[in-house]
């Protein structure tokens, strides 16, 4: 079966017109057809019934009734008026209907055919009827006679014949239908180029390539984390995502920017056309990182486009960019320490000094092994183990006493989350610890780990001077330091990847004799 959506768009525009339009015409020409017909059908009426006036009305005719004959002049005139009207017949009856003319000879003096010539005779009607006479069918008037005192002395018909009727009307039609056929072809036409305009208008797309789109705009819309409004030249809202929409609880759609958003400035975009990009504004009590964008359709500006997002979501992304960061620089150490090694391997090689060689590999490796089978005893995650491993013989070769204890294993981690987080927690944490000792003669850090219901519980001690009770209260205050202005962020983004995870911690510090950092965390199994 033939379906029209399957035709491109252009197509469909002119079926839809020409069909709207065919259809009007077709309505309007029977309309118009029906009307014409009448016309032309009365219009002959009119015609005989005022040839039948114009005959009752002859000083000629009545003489005839009131002789009751007809002469050969007046039979010789009624011929020429009927060749020359392009009549059927004209009769001139008396008052039984008895013929005095009539265009066959042999048909004068007989009674008129058809009872629709009772009513003229009998009431003095003037009127006009179809009827088949001896003739055949025809139209025919009819027209009472009356003498000098206004007695009726007879009638007179005129009579059209029917396919005359018919040749009138289908003239008349004929050039109604050309001009349907002209207004369809204009109409062809002019839908072509309607079609074709609109289809430049649509990029040249096609209606399900407008709501594929559509619903791909809707669905990236929904996806994108960051808030997205779109206004039209009066800062009307035309389009919110899901994000946006959430933020601002409220529908948005329909509302001007500046009463939703009183802080945020659209007019350099809307007036100026110019661009601004991560700048911070806030809303209500949260600051946001926002871009606007105008949007410029043939160089005019026609609305603005506005992304935003919480400030607080990129600070959560760059901690942990800092603990991915703080675990790249720990390997990078790693490396330019390997390297060492190799150059005075290669050095010993180079010389020669194999009894040099065999002792000192045997003093890395047993060094190694003491340091992995340490941590290896409380950590079986390999990743996490040499991790802590490498941060170990950091400190022990800056001097500091490292002692590990434990109760139980931490399981292998089976989440790249979970190893991000005890990697950005562990290395913050020692890292404090480390500046906090940095200071005594004996530097002493103490890691001791074990596990609690279903998660891993890590306790860092060191030997430091140890905090006050004001101090421990401000930790959790971003940029708090000891060290400085702009400095100790470190242990901000440790306790910010502590609440992400759902874990907990606990200080425990005394002034002169050191802190104790107790932290508690989820662990997820793979099961879960």
């Amino acid at each position: 079966m033939f379906r029209t959506r399957k035709l491109p768009l252009q197509f469909r525009v002119m079926i839809y017109a020409m069909a709207m339009l065919f259809g009007t015409i077709l309505l309007g020409g029977i309309f118009v057809a029906f009307s014409q017909a009448q016309q032309a059908r009365q219009s002959l009426e009119d015609q005989v019934l005022l040839s039948a006036s114009h005959l009752a009305e002859s000083p000629m005719v009545v003489e005839v009734l009131q002789a009751d004959y007809a002469d050969e002049s007046l039979r010789t005139m009624l011929q020429k008026l009927r060749v020359e009207n392009d009549l059927l017949y004209i009769v001139v009856v008396d008052m039984t209907a008895t013929r005095l003319t009539h265009p066959n000879p042999s048909e004068i003096g007989e009674l008129f055919v058809g009872d629709d010539i009772s009513d003229v005779l009998e009431n003095g009607h003037t009127y006009t009827s179809e009827f088949e006479g001896t003739l055949g069918p025809s139209l025919r008037a009819f027209t009472p006679i009356y003498n000098h005192i206004d007695e009726q002395i007879g009638a007179v018909s005129v009579g059209i014949s029917t396919d005359r009727v018919d040749a009138y009307v289908s003239d008349h039609l004929s050039s109604l239908f050309i001009s349907i056929g002209i207004s369809l072809m204009i109409g062809t036409i002019g839908s072509f180029f309607l079609a074709k305009r609109i289809k430049q208008t649509l990029y040249g797309m096609e209606p399900e390539d407008i709501a594929h789109r559509l619903k791909e705009r809707e669905a990236m819309l929904s996806s994108v984390q960051e808030g997205v409004i779109a206004t039209d030249q009066s800062g009307m809202i035309i389009v919110a995502n899901a994000s946006a929409k959430a933020t601002f609880h409220s529908n948005l759609i329909g509302l001007s920017i500046y009463d939703a958003w009183p802080d945020l400035p659209i007019q350099q975009q809307l007036e100026h056309q110019q661009m601004a990009k991560d700048e911070l504004h806030r809303y209500q009590s949260t600051e946001m990182i926002t871009n606007r964008i105008p949007v410029i359709v043939n160089e005019s500006t026609v609305g603005t486009l506005v992304t935003f997002r919480d400030k607080s979501e990129l600070n959560h992304l760059l901690e942990r960019l800092a603990g991915v960061e703080n675990y790249a620089q720990q390997l990078r150490m790693q490396t330019h320490e390997f390297m060492n090694k190799l150059h005075i391997i290669g050095a010993m090689v180079y010389t020669e000094s194999y009894g040099e060689l065999e002792e000192y590999i045997e003093t890395l490796s047993t060094s190694y092994q003491a340091g992995v089978n340490e941590v290896g005893k409380y950590v079986k995650d390999v990743t996490l183990a040499s991790y802590l491993s490498n941060q170990l013989e950091r400190l022990h070769q800056s001097g500091v006493h490292i002692t590990v204890t434990g109760e139980g294993a931490w399981p292998e981690l089976h989440y790249s989350s979970q190893l991000d987080t005890w990697i950005t927690v562990i290395g913050n944490a020692l890292n404090n610890a480390y500046d906090a000792i940095n200071q005594q003669t004996n530097r002493e850090i103490t890691l001791r780990f074990s596990t609690e219901n279903t998660s891993l519980v890590l306790e860092i001690s060191d030997n430091g001077n140890g905090f006050t009770n004001e101090q421990l209260s401000t930790f959790k205050q971003q940029g708090f330091s000891t060290k400085g202005l702009d400095r100790g962020f470190g242990l901000t983004i440790m306790l910010n990847a502590i609440a992400i995870a759902n874990g907990t911690y606990e200080f425990d510090s005394l002034v002169g004799k050191g802190t104790t950092l107790n932290i508690k965390i989820p662990y997820k199994k793979k099961e879960d």
